[in-house]
């Protein structure tokens, strides 16, 4: 099981005590006649807010593992998530506020409440919906196998010294024709047309490489020659020159 299935299993576990905190709040707090034993419901709700803090930080430690593993600038969606995640927090604290020292305000713990919890299901929705959207619900293993590759490339410090990019006509015509020999059979040089791999036109000025999505850099296409995402060969026996010599002619694509 991936950590990214576990994060989505997890939040709708949350999304379930969410319903429950906000049934228990309404009926202990917003009916005039109490249909259920209100210390019983306070208690329920007293509980599964502790749970849900709980499994709120412990998913939010592996989002945070996985920002700083992926070593990549938030995508909008990512950012918008972290946003409406920051806001659960702060009305949490706000809650526990007015309920344990500014009793005055308690009443508005009525607002609080269904606020926090329709943000926390925007906040779901945006995590582990989202993955259970582009996952085909967890049919499709591409978005894990993805993930998995970026956080192995950052924690095994994958992305070695800075590759400059060398733009003299020797260089570029010895990248050619290592190209030529290696990587013409299963690539399109001049397209964006798939034979077996993807087509390379444009590829350097690509926010991310086509199929592995990590940052279309020089380092990253280093090391998808030597240790490749999904099925492509390694190319092992390629020396650090002639890597450069092929990323040459790349940037000329």
């Amino acid at each position: 099981m991936s950590i990214y299935f576990l994060k989505t299993l997890l939040s709708l576990v949350m999304i379930l005590i969410v319903a429950v905190n906000v049934f228990t709040m309404l009926e202990a707090l917003g009916r005039g006649e109490k249909k259920y034993d209100v210390i019983k419901l306070k208690k329920i709700h007293r509980i599964n807010g502790l749970l849900f803090i709980l499994l709120f930080f412990f998913v939010t430690y592996f989002c945070f593992r996985s920002i700083v593993n992926g070593q990549l600038e938030l995508s909008p969606r990512a950012a918008f998530h972290s946003v409406l995640a920051l806001a659960v927090i702060l009305l949490l604290a706000l809650k526990v506020l007015f309920l344990e020292w500014y009793q005055q305000f308690s009443s508005k713990v009525l607002i609080i409440g269904p606020a926090i919890a329709l943000i926390a299901l925007g906040m779901i929705g945006t995590s582990g919906g989202y993955y259970l959207l582009v996952t085909k619900f967890h049919t499709d293993p591409t978005f894990d196998e993805i993930r998995e590759y970026k956080d192995k490339g950052a924690q095994k410090g994958m992305e070695g010294k800075e590759i400059k990019i060398k733009t003299d006509p020797d260089t570029i015509s010895r990248g050619k024709k290592l190209f030529d020999a290696k990587c013409a059979f299963c690539h399109d040089a001049r397209s964006n047309t798939t034979i077996v791999g993807p087509g390379l036109k444009g590829l350097l000025k690509n926010k991310n490489l086509p199929i592995s999505k990590r940052p279309a850099t020089p380092e990253s296409i280093r090391n998808q020659l030597k240790e490749p995402f999904n099925k492509m060969p390694p190319f092992n026996n390629l020396t650090e020159e002639e890597v450069g010599d092929v990323i040459a002619f790349l940037n000329t694509l």
